[in-house]
């Protein structure tokens, strides 16, 4: 009973439980930060996407959202889980308990019919086990739970929209687009190839035709500029469904300037003037008489758009041209024409120093489609700024994104987010 020899020996096997117990609780809590910040971040990107798309689209429904933002999240937490060296039937297991032990909200509040905004929230609760250390203490595992809120909102704004477009001979070529409806075309050779051909006088008869062969096939420019046209107008249709905020007008050209559509109310009008340009256009290029048409329909001494707004309760409205070119002036030849370019920029500053009532001047949107040198330098001349009103498209994919970026940008309904 006096003899304490053996203390060190009972003492170090009554701490030895506690201390990887410790150990264990250490590694397990770096774990369960790293997992938890994995989770928030997994949580944000689902509704910061969700909110985004209710945005975009402006029709989404909220069970719709909830169900984007809730696929979101399970893709995005499941990542650990899907590289974990689990079996097939644990994994499907784990990623059905982040769904189970998380709950999405959206709501949508519609102010008028061009104004809403949403909220977008996600709460999410997920157990990581222990490590068999800590599980020496009694825990098999650590419930974590993260919560993330997103907002955003689209605004309409009032506006007259007045599109310069070309079609020109240019307009006809090619882009490096293939037509995915008709992704190849056949076109004829300088081949022949003879073939029997006999008839009753002449049974060895040979005949002889032209040999085709098989080429992708490219949409043109023109065809570009109608999809690209298609999505501005989707765009504005989608800021004002009731036809109450946006005007817009058109006026194409190619050595001469074609009859206009005048401003109207909505796209309509112009949607069909711009599908009934030429499929394969032809002639020069000059762009001085659509611009000159353009800034009387918006010039601020003209009084039309203003009355016209007032008419519908806009107490004020915005002034675009979008001038679009793939070429440079020509006028009727094949050639670069100064005379005519020095027309057209000077139609540029008038449009860009002409005030309203607001102090607020014609904002000019320019796209170079494809375009040489001269034609960038003056369409970049003519913006109202390069960094914000400038497009320098190079494909039929980069001119659908400006068309659209640009009725966005005008029509004031890009997603504003929050977190």
């Amino acid at each position: 009973m006096k003899d304490r020899a053996g203390n060190f020996g009972i003492m170090t096997a009554i701490a030895i439980p506690v201390l990887m117990g410790a150990a264990g609780v250490a590694i397990d809590l770096t774990r369960v930060i790293e997992e938890k910040n994995h989770l928030q971040a997994a949580a944000d990107a689902a509704t910061l996407a969700a909110a985004s798309a209710m945005s975009e689209e402006g029709t989404m429904s909220e069970t719709d959202a909830e169900k984007l933002m809730m696929d979101f999240y399970v893709a995005q937490a499941a990542q650990t889980i899907n590289t974990s060296d689990m079996t097939e039937e644990e994994k499907a297991a784990a990623r059905e308990a982040l769904r189970q032990n998380a709950e999405a909200a959206a709501t949508a509040t519609i102010a008028t019919n061009t104004a809403a905004s949403y909220d977008i929230r996600l709460k999410a609760t997920y157990d990581v086990p222990m490590s068999g250390l800590t599980a020496l203490l009694g825990f098999d595992k650590m419930t974590i739970s993260v919560e993330s809120q997103s907002a955003s909102g689209r605004e309409g704004n009032a506006l007259s929209m007045y599109l310069a477009l070309d079609e020109s001979g240019s307009m006809a070529w090619d882009t490096t687009t293939v037509n995915p409806a008709q992704p190849t075309k056949l076109v004829a050779t300088d081949q022949k190839e003879k073939y029997s051909c006999p008839t009753k006088y002449n049974p060895n008869k040979m005949c002889e035709r032209t040999v085709y062969k098989e080429v992708p096939n490219y949409l043109t420019k023109m065809a570009s500029l109608k999809a690209a046209a298609a999505v501005m107008f989707g765009e504005l249709d989608k800021a004002d469904p009731n036809m109450e905020l946006i005007r817009v007008g058109a006026d194409s050209y190619d050595d001469r300037t074609k009859p206009e559509q005048s401003i109207q109310w909505g796209t309509s009008y112009v949607k069909t003037y711009v599908n009934n340009m030429p499929a394969v256009p032809d002639g020069g290029t000059d762009a001085s008489g659509a611009m000159a048409n353009a800034f009387a329909a918006l010039k601020a001494a003209n009084g039309a758009e203003k009355t016209a707004h007032t008419g519908k309760g806009n107490t004020s409205f915005e002034r675009f041209i979008v001038l679009m070119t793939d070429g440079e002036m020509t006028g009727n030849s094949g050639t670069w024409n100064s005379t005519i370019d020095v027309k057209v920029r000077a139609l540029c500053d008038q449009a860009k120093a002409d005030k309203d009532q607001a102090g607020n001047a014609i904002k000019i949107y320019t796209i170079a489609f494809m375009a040489p040198t001269k034609g960038k330098e003056l369409l970049e001349y003519c913006s109202s700024g390069k960094e914000d009103y400038y497009y320098e498209p190079n494909s039929m994919t980069q001119l659908v994104q400006s068309f659209g970026e640009i009725a966005r940008k005008a029509a004031k309904t890009g997603t504003r987010l929050t977190n």
